[in-house]
């Protein structure tokens, strides 16, 4: 018996695949990461094994794995919410420069604010620059017609030489070695909540954004009209939504997302701006985003994932002699393994209708 695209079995079919088709690209990418260790001469075993126990299982390298998982939950959340209204903002990584600035020049200021006002006014600095770095695309998108991915992707170099020029010229620290700024205020830095680490408060506002809005998405009506636009922007204009200004707030918001992962480098771990400071947690967005199929409480557990790659990847080196691009070709494989579960899953659908 066939099913048809209204049939109920059929919907929930097609969640059950939505469900199980990040595990399945996770995996996939894992035993293809076996292979290539195979290739190497190495152990996968003992390789997957030093990796997973340094990220998990010590206190030190749990720690970083949450150090690591922030930005990249943060942006990749900036990412999620363009990704809804059909919009692919691939600019995370010059959000997240922009925000570090942001954060970085309200840190810096009014060093005897007590930390309660002081802290969220540079988290503030650093989403609000790397909004106004997102609208820049959505403005050009929206009057210009221009497309959003080459856009956000250029304005990446714009604010990576920015920054540097800022690091090496007006914000660089007083004898200064080599291009940084001065440290912010004590009462601007994320606190640390794990002793004797760099683990800091920064997860936490990352996963209370990740509730937010998986609550708008669901009940809101911002998010039913991000929804309409992405799904069907012709249909969304008649039913009297604005898609312009929805695109504008979404690009906004993302670069907005975006520029926190940035302040939480600055705030939570470097206290400082550096040039090159984000070891390219924006383009690591952009797959987490991609697997977690839009939904903010899988981009969670999708971007532990990838901050527990992060974290065990020098330990792997160390232990089984493997090499770290093999842990960024597992990152690239989990994307393209979601990518053709994608292209499966509409052929299906197109194959029912």
């Amino acid at each position: 018996m066939s099913l048809s695209i209204s049939d109920p079995r059929s919907s929930r079919l097609v969640q059950l695949r939505g469900t199980l088709a990040p595990l399945v690209a996770i995996l996939a990418a894992l035993l293809v990461g076996a292979v290539l260790m195979l290739i190497a001469g190495a152990s996968p075993i003992a390789a997957y094994g030093a990796l997973f126990r340094q990220a998990l299982t010590t206190y030190f390298g749990f720690a970083d794995t949450l150090t690591k998982t922030t930005p990249l939950l943060l942006v990749s959340l900036g990412v999620l919410v363009a990704l809804r209204a059909g919009q692919f903002n691939l600019g995370g990584e010059g959000q997240i420069y922009m925000g570090g600035l942001g954060s970085l020049l309200l840190g810096l200021a009014f060093p005897n604010l007590p930390l309660l006002i002081h802290l969220p006014l540079a988290l503030a600095g650093g989403f609000g620059f790397g909004a106004v770095w997102g609208a820049i695309a959505g403005y050009l998108k929206v009057a210009r017609g221009l497309n959003e991915v080459l856009t956000t992707l250029l304005l990446n170099y714009v604010a990576q030489y920015l920054i540097s020029y800022m690091v090496n010229g007006p914000l660089k620290a007083a004898g200064a070695p080599s291009p940084f700024s001065e440290l912010v205020a004590d009462s601007a830095r994320l606190p640390t909540f794990l002793p004797q680490t760099q683990a800091h408060a920064g997860i936490f506002l990352a996963l209370a954004l990740a509730v937010l809005l998986t609550v708008a998405f669901a009940i809101s009506a911002w998010g039913y009209r991000v929804d309409a636009v992405g799904q069907n922007p012709i249909a969304a204009r008649y039913a009297g939504i604005s898609v312009n200004r929805t695109v504008l707030q979404v690009m906004a918001i993302s670069g907005g997302l975006a520029g926190l992962a940035g302040s939480s480098e600055v705030l939570g771990l470097k206290y400082r701006l550096f040039e090159d400071f984000s070891p390219g947690y924006g383009f690591d967005a952009v797959a987490i985003a991609l697997l977690s199929r839009g939904n903010p409480v899988v981009v969670i557990f999708t971007a532990f994932f990838f901050g527990i790659l992060r974290s065990g990847a020098n330990v792997m080196q160390r232990s089984a002699s493997v090499p770290v691009a093999i842990i960024y070709a597992i990152q690239g494989l989990t994307v393209l393994f979601v990518a053709i579960s994608l292209a499966l899953e509409r052929r299906s659908l197109n194959s029912t209708t």
